[in-house]
Protein backbone atom coordinates (compact mmCIF):
# COMPACT_ATOMS: atom_id res chain seq x y z
CA UNK A 1 0.00 0.00 0.00
CA UNK A 2 1.42 3.53 -0.80
CA UNK A 3 1.13 5.85 1.86
CA UNK A 4 0.60 9.88 0.95
CA UNK A 5 2.62 11.66 3.32
CA UNK A 6 2.48 15.22 2.89
CA UNK A 7 4.93 17.97 3.47
CA UNK A 8 4.13 21.47 3.23
CA UNK A 9 6.90 24.28 3.83
CA UNK A 10 5.74 26.88 6.36
CA UNK A 11 8.78 29.26 5.98
CA UNK A 12 11.79 29.74 3.81
CA UNK A 13 13.85 26.32 5.31
CA UNK A 14 12.48 23.00 4.25
CA UNK A 15 10.40 20.34 3.77
CA UNK A 16 9.11 17.51 2.30
CA UNK A 17 7.65 13.91 2.79
CA UNK A 18 6.82 11.14 0.60
CA UNK A 19 4.44 8.18 -1.07
CA UNK A 20 6.87 5.76 -0.08
CA UNK A 21 5.58 2.75 1.73
CA UNK A 22 3.01 1.54 3.94
CA UNK A 23 5.23 2.25 7.44
CA UNK A 24 7.20 5.13 8.49
CA UNK A 25 9.94 2.19 9.56
CA UNK A 26 10.16 1.15 5.76
CA UNK A 27 10.77 5.30 4.80
CA UNK A 28 13.90 5.68 7.12
CA UNK A 29 15.41 2.69 6.04
CA UNK A 30 15.70 3.98 2.57
CA UNK A 31 16.66 7.24 4.24
CA UNK A 32 14.04 8.69 2.17
CA UNK A 33 12.34 11.07 4.44
CA UNK A 34 15.83 12.83 5.47
CA UNK A 35 16.77 13.03 1.68
CA UNK A 36 13.14 15.03 1.21
CA UNK A 37 13.95 17.46 3.97
CA UNK A 38 17.21 18.11 2.74
CA UNK A 39 15.69 18.62 -0.83
CA UNK A 40 13.28 20.46 0.14
CA UNK A 41 15.53 22.90 2.18
CA UNK A 42 17.93 23.29 -0.68
CA UNK A 43 15.10 24.44 -2.77
CA UNK A 44 13.80 27.00 -0.46
CA UNK A 45 17.26 28.25 0.08
CA UNK A 46 18.90 27.58 -3.24
CA UNK A 47 15.80 29.07 -5.36
CA UNK A 48 13.88 31.03 -2.74
CA UNK A 49 10.77 29.66 -3.30
CA UNK A 50 8.14 27.79 -1.32
CA UNK A 51 7.58 24.33 -2.20
CA UNK A 52 4.79 21.67 -1.63
CA UNK A 53 5.81 18.30 -2.64
CA UNK A 54 2.80 15.96 -2.78
CA UNK A 55 2.28 12.10 -4.34
CA UNK A 56 2.16 12.15 -7.81
CA UNK A 57 -1.27 12.05 -9.80
CA UNK A 58 -2.87 8.62 -8.88
CA UNK A 59 -3.91 8.55 -12.62
CA UNK A 60 -0.41 9.60 -13.54
CA UNK A 61 1.15 6.59 -11.39
CA UNK A 62 -1.12 4.09 -12.47
CA UNK A 63 0.76 4.74 -16.09
CA UNK A 64 4.49 3.98 -14.66
CA UNK A 65 5.24 0.75 -14.84
CA UNK A 66 6.67 -1.53 -11.97
CA UNK A 67 10.44 -1.02 -12.83
CA UNK A 68 10.03 2.62 -11.69
CA UNK A 69 7.82 2.62 -9.06
CA UNK A 70 10.14 -0.16 -7.04
CA UNK A 71 13.19 1.80 -8.07
CA UNK A 72 12.08 5.17 -7.17
CA UNK A 73 9.69 7.21 -4.60
CA UNK A 74 7.47 8.82 -7.36
CA UNK A 75 6.26 12.76 -6.26
CA UNK A 76 5.70 15.86 -7.85
CA UNK A 77 5.86 19.89 -6.92
CA UNK A 78 6.21 22.80 -9.04
CA UNK A 79 9.36 25.01 -9.75
CA UNK A 80 8.74 28.60 -10.66
CA UNK A 81 5.12 27.12 -11.92
CA UNK A 82 6.53 24.91 -13.77
CA UNK A 83 5.09 21.26 -13.00
CA UNK A 84 7.67 18.75 -11.78
CA UNK A 85 7.82 14.79 -11.47
CA UNK A 86 9.97 13.62 -9.04
CA UNK A 87 11.93 10.27 -9.00
CA UNK A 88 13.48 9.54 -5.83
CA UNK A 89 16.06 7.06 -5.71
CA UNK A 90 15.45 4.49 -3.03
CA UNK A 91 18.58 2.76 -3.85
CA UNK A 92 21.47 4.05 -3.63
CA UNK A 93 23.37 0.97 -4.28
CA UNK A 94 21.56 -0.09 -7.33
CA UNK A 95 20.87 3.33 -9.10
CA UNK A 96 20.78 2.87 -13.15
CA UNK A 97 23.26 3.72 -15.58
CA UNK A 98 23.82 7.23 -16.85
CA UNK A 99 22.68 5.61 -20.04
CA UNK A 100 19.16 3.74 -18.40
CA UNK A 101 18.68 7.04 -16.76
CA UNK A 102 18.33 8.92 -20.18
CA UNK A 103 16.45 6.13 -21.48
CA UNK A 104 13.89 6.00 -18.43
CA UNK A 105 13.84 9.81 -17.76
CA UNK A 106 12.16 10.51 -21.62
CA UNK A 107 9.61 7.36 -20.90
CA UNK A 108 8.39 8.89 -17.76
CA UNK A 109 8.28 12.31 -19.86
CA UNK A 110 6.10 10.83 -22.02
CA UNK A 111 3.66 9.14 -19.33
CA UNK A 112 3.03 12.16 -17.37
CA UNK A 113 3.53 15.11 -19.95
CA UNK A 114 6.16 17.18 -17.88
CA UNK A 115 9.44 17.32 -16.90
CA UNK A 116 11.11 14.23 -14.98
CA UNK A 117 13.98 15.13 -12.11
CA UNK A 118 15.82 12.80 -10.55
CA UNK A 119 17.07 13.36 -6.77
CA UNK A 120 19.82 11.64 -5.60
CA UNK A 121 21.37 11.70 -1.95
CA UNK A 122 24.52 11.48 -3.49
CA UNK A 123 26.05 10.10 -6.58
CA UNK A 124 29.96 9.49 -7.97
CA UNK A 125 31.67 12.42 -9.58
CA UNK A 126 32.14 10.73 -12.50
CA UNK A 127 28.80 9.81 -12.79
CA UNK A 128 27.68 13.13 -12.42
CA UNK A 129 29.80 14.26 -15.22
CA UNK A 130 28.11 11.37 -17.57
CA UNK A 131 24.51 12.81 -16.43
CA UNK A 132 25.50 16.81 -17.37
CA UNK A 133 26.50 15.41 -20.84
CA UNK A 134 23.41 13.58 -21.47
CA UNK A 135 21.55 16.46 -20.84
CA UNK A 136 19.69 13.95 -17.37
CA UNK A 137 18.08 16.26 -15.29
CA UNK A 138 18.86 16.14 -11.34
CA UNK A 139 19.10 17.13 -7.87
CA UNK A 140 21.61 16.29 -5.56
CA UNK A 141 20.28 18.09 -2.24
CA UNK A 142 23.03 20.68 -0.53
CA UNK A 143 25.03 20.41 -3.77
CA UNK A 144 23.89 20.82 -7.14
CA UNK A 145 20.65 21.15 -9.12
CA UNK A 146 21.07 20.74 -12.62
CA UNK A 147 17.61 21.06 -14.60
CA UNK A 148 18.35 21.98 -18.82
CA UNK A 149 14.53 21.28 -19.01
CA UNK A 150 14.26 24.59 -16.99
CA UNK A 151 17.67 25.81 -17.62
CA UNK A 152 19.17 25.81 -14.40
CA UNK A 153 22.78 24.83 -13.03
CA UNK A 154 23.26 25.40 -9.50
CA UNK A 155 26.29 24.19 -7.80
CA UNK A 156 26.83 24.30 -3.92
CA UNK A 157 28.27 28.12 -3.74
CA UNK A 158 31.15 28.97 -1.48
CA UNK A 159 30.49 29.19 2.62
CA UNK A 160 32.32 32.68 2.30
CA UNK A 161 28.99 34.05 0.18
CA UNK A 162 26.76 32.90 3.12
CA UNK A 163 23.52 35.74 3.34
CA UNK A 164 22.72 37.55 6.49
CA UNK A 165 20.60 35.56 8.86
CA UNK A 166 16.63 36.21 8.58
CA UNK A 167 14.85 33.71 10.56
CA UNK A 168 15.67 31.45 13.11
CA UNK A 169 17.66 28.36 13.24
CA UNK A 170 15.57 25.54 14.72
CA UNK A 171 17.91 25.33 17.65
CA UNK A 172 17.97 28.72 18.50
CA UNK A 173 14.27 28.91 18.32
CA UNK A 174 14.26 26.20 20.70
CA UNK A 175 16.37 28.39 22.77
CA UNK A 176 14.54 31.05 22.62
CA UNK A 177 11.23 29.51 23.46
CA UNK A 178 12.55 28.07 26.52
CA UNK A 179 14.39 31.32 28.02
CA UNK A 180 10.84 32.80 27.91
CA UNK A 181 9.13 29.91 29.01
CA UNK A 182 10.94 27.04 31.32
CA UNK A 183 14.19 28.82 32.26
CA UNK A 184 16.29 32.20 31.83
CA UNK A 185 19.35 31.01 29.64
CA UNK A 186 21.49 34.62 30.46
CA UNK A 187 25.04 34.16 30.92
CA UNK A 188 24.88 30.76 29.63
CA UNK A 189 28.01 30.42 27.79
CA UNK A 190 27.86 27.94 24.30
CA UNK A 191 29.31 25.20 26.23
CA UNK A 192 27.52 25.13 29.15
CA UNK A 193 24.58 25.50 26.43
CA UNK A 194 25.96 22.48 24.94
CA UNK A 195 25.61 20.53 28.50
CA UNK A 196 22.85 21.54 29.35
CA UNK A 197 20.70 20.46 25.88
CA UNK A 198 23.23 17.71 25.05
CA UNK A 199 23.79 19.24 21.41
CA UNK A 200 26.88 19.52 19.12
CA UNK A 201 29.09 22.83 20.18
CA UNK A 202 29.16 23.58 16.36
CA UNK A 203 25.21 23.33 16.37
CA UNK A 204 24.84 25.33 19.92
CA UNK A 205 27.61 28.00 19.09
CA UNK A 206 25.49 28.66 15.70
CA UNK A 207 22.22 29.37 17.22
CA UNK A 208 23.71 31.36 19.96
CA UNK A 209 25.23 33.18 16.45
CA UNK A 210 22.06 33.58 14.87
CA UNK A 211 20.34 34.91 18.01
CA UNK A 212 23.06 38.07 18.11
CA UNK A 213 22.88 38.30 14.24
CA UNK A 214 18.98 38.86 14.75
CA UNK A 215 19.83 41.75 17.35
CA UNK A 216 17.99 39.40 20.14
CA UNK A 217 20.85 38.67 22.33
CA UNK A 218 24.49 40.42 23.13
CA UNK A 219 27.48 38.09 23.41
CA UNK A 220 29.86 39.69 26.36
CA UNK A 221 33.10 38.12 27.84
CA UNK A 222 35.87 36.94 26.76
CA UNK A 223 37.42 33.62 25.05
CA UNK A 224 33.70 32.17 26.36
CA UNK A 225 31.53 34.38 25.43
CA UNK A 226 27.93 34.60 27.70
CA UNK A 227 24.66 34.79 26.02
CA UNK A 228 23.06 37.94 27.26
CA UNK A 229 19.11 38.68 25.98
CA UNK A 230 18.23 42.61 25.45
CA UNK A 231 15.16 42.18 26.30
CA UNK A 232 12.81 40.02 28.89
CA UNK A 233 9.08 38.35 28.56
CA UNK A 234 6.63 39.68 26.84
CA UNK A 235 8.88 42.62 25.46
CA UNK A 236 11.26 39.81 23.95
CA UNK A 237 9.20 37.63 23.03
CA UNK A 238 7.24 40.38 20.37
CA UNK A 239 10.41 41.64 19.10
CA UNK A 240 11.08 38.26 18.07
CA UNK A 241 7.77 37.47 15.86
CA UNK A 242 9.42 38.32 12.51
CA UNK A 243 12.16 35.73 12.89
CA UNK A 244 9.85 32.67 14.28
CA UNK A 245 9.06 29.88 11.87
CA UNK A 246 5.78 27.67 12.04
CA UNK A 247 7.66 24.32 14.20
CA UNK A 248 6.21 21.75 12.53
CA UNK A 249 8.51 20.75 9.01
CA UNK A 250 6.58 17.42 8.11
CA UNK A 251 3.32 16.15 8.32
CA UNK A 252 2.02 12.38 8.35
CA UNK A 253 -1.46 10.55 8.78
CA UNK A 254 -2.00 7.64 10.60
CA UNK A 255 -4.47 5.82 12.08
CA UNK A 256 -2.54 4.54 14.82
CA UNK A 257 -2.62 5.91 18.26
CA UNK A 258 1.04 6.86 20.59
CA UNK A 259 1.44 7.87 24.20
CA UNK A 260 3.33 10.24 25.67
CA UNK A 261 5.99 8.48 26.11
CA UNK A 262 6.45 8.35 21.95
CA UNK A 263 4.58 11.91 21.28
CA UNK A 264 3.01 15.79 22.46
CA UNK A 265 -0.39 16.40 21.87
CA UNK A 266 -0.46 19.11 19.68
CA UNK A 267 -2.68 21.56 18.00
CA UNK A 268 -6.53 21.80 18.58
CA UNK A 269 -5.67 19.00 21.76
CA UNK A 270 -3.12 21.31 23.20
CA UNK A 271 -5.22 23.97 22.40
CA UNK A 272 -8.50 22.79 24.48
CA UNK A 273 -6.10 21.88 27.04
CA UNK A 274 -4.94 25.33 27.72
CA UNK A 275 -8.04 27.43 27.05
CA UNK A 276 -11.79 27.03 26.74
CA UNK A 277 -12.18 25.97 23.27
CA UNK A 278 -13.35 22.36 22.30
CA UNK A 279 -11.24 19.31 21.51
CA UNK A 280 -11.50 16.91 18.67
CA UNK A 281 -11.87 13.19 18.62
CA UNK A 282 -8.49 13.40 16.52
CA UNK A 283 -5.18 13.10 18.15
CA UNK A 284 -2.37 15.48 17.13
CA UNK A 285 0.83 14.52 18.01
CA UNK A 286 4.15 16.64 17.90
CA UNK A 287 7.66 14.56 17.92
CA UNK A 288 10.68 15.86 16.69
CA UNK A 289 12.36 14.95 13.26
CA UNK A 290 15.49 13.69 15.04
CA UNK A 291 13.47 11.46 16.91
CA UNK A 292 11.09 10.25 14.26
CA UNK A 293 13.53 6.91 13.13
CA UNK A 294 12.42 5.86 16.50
CA UNK A 295 8.24 5.17 16.02
CA UNK A 296 7.13 2.65 13.64
CA UNK A 297 3.48 3.30 12.72
CA UNK A 298 1.38 2.44 10.04
CA UNK A 299 -0.13 5.11 7.44
CA UNK A 300 -2.79 5.52 5.51
CA UNK A 301 -2.72 6.67 1.29
CA UNK A 302 -4.25 10.05 2.02
CA UNK A 303 -5.63 11.22 5.58
CA UNK A 304 -5.91 9.18 8.75
CA UNK A 305 -7.71 9.58 11.63
CA UNK A 306 -4.65 11.39 13.84
CA UNK A 307 -1.34 13.30 12.33
CA UNK A 308 1.83 13.14 12.94
CA UNK A 309 3.93 15.91 12.98
CA UNK A 310 7.82 16.37 12.34
CA UNK A 311 8.79 19.73 14.43
CA UNK A 312 12.04 21.40 13.66
CA UNK A 313 12.67 21.07 16.96
CA UNK A 314 12.65 18.46 20.01
CA UNK A 315 9.20 19.82 21.31
CA UNK A 316 9.70 17.91 24.95
CA UNK A 317 11.92 20.14 26.99
CA UNK A 318 9.65 22.52 26.25
CA UNK A 319 6.51 20.53 26.76
CA UNK A 320 3.79 20.97 29.53
CA UNK A 321 2.12 17.61 30.89
CA UNK A 322 2.37 15.95 28.01
CA UNK A 323 1.15 19.14 25.63
CA UNK A 324 3.18 21.05 23.47
CA UNK A 325 4.00 24.48 25.04
CA UNK A 326 1.97 27.86 24.53
CA UNK A 327 4.23 29.86 22.34
CA UNK A 328 4.99 27.05 19.83
CA UNK A 329 1.71 26.65 19.58
CA UNK A 330 0.84 29.73 18.99
CA UNK A 331 3.63 29.71 15.88
CA UNK A 332 1.50 26.66 14.59
CA UNK A 333 -1.81 27.99 14.83
CA UNK A 334 -1.69 31.83 14.32
CA UNK A 335 -2.27 31.49 10.38
CA UNK A 336 -5.84 29.38 11.53
CA UNK A 337 -8.44 30.95 9.68
CA UNK A 338 -11.17 29.68 12.26
CA UNK A 339 -11.72 33.01 14.50
CA UNK A 340 -12.64 30.75 17.82
CA UNK A 341 -9.16 29.42 16.53
CA UNK A 342 -7.73 32.83 17.09
CA UNK A 343 -9.95 34.23 20.23
CA UNK A 344 -8.30 31.69 22.39
CA UNK A 345 -4.90 32.00 21.14
CA UNK A 346 -4.53 35.60 21.83
CA UNK A 347 -6.23 34.86 25.14
CA UNK A 348 -3.87 32.42 26.07
CA UNK A 349 -0.58 34.94 25.04
CA UNK A 350 -2.28 37.87 27.09
CA UNK A 351 -2.45 35.32 30.23
CA UNK A 352 0.78 34.26 29.77
CA UNK A 353 3.05 34.14 33.28
CA UNK A 354 5.87 35.61 31.64
CA UNK A 355 9.29 34.64 33.24
CA UNK A 356 11.73 37.40 34.73
CA UNK A 357 8.93 40.06 34.84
Amino acid sequence: MRGRFEYTVHSNKSSIFANCQSTFAICNKYGNILCMIDLTKYLNDTLCIETKVVSLEKSLFQQLPLFITASFTIQETSIYEKRICLLIAKNLENVPSPDQLSKQMVFVRQKVGFPVVYVFEKIVSYNIKRMIQKGINFIIPGKQLFIPALVMDLRTMPKTLQKDAERFTPLAQFLILYHLQKKPLDNFTAKQLTDKFIQPYRSISRSVNNLAELGLCRLTGGKEKHLQFVAKGKSLWEQAQAFFQNPVELILFTENTLDNKQACLSNINALSHFTMINDENKRYYAIGKTNAKNITVETNKQDGDNRIELWRYNPYPLSDDGFVDKLSLYLLLKDDTDERVQGELERMINQMQWLEE
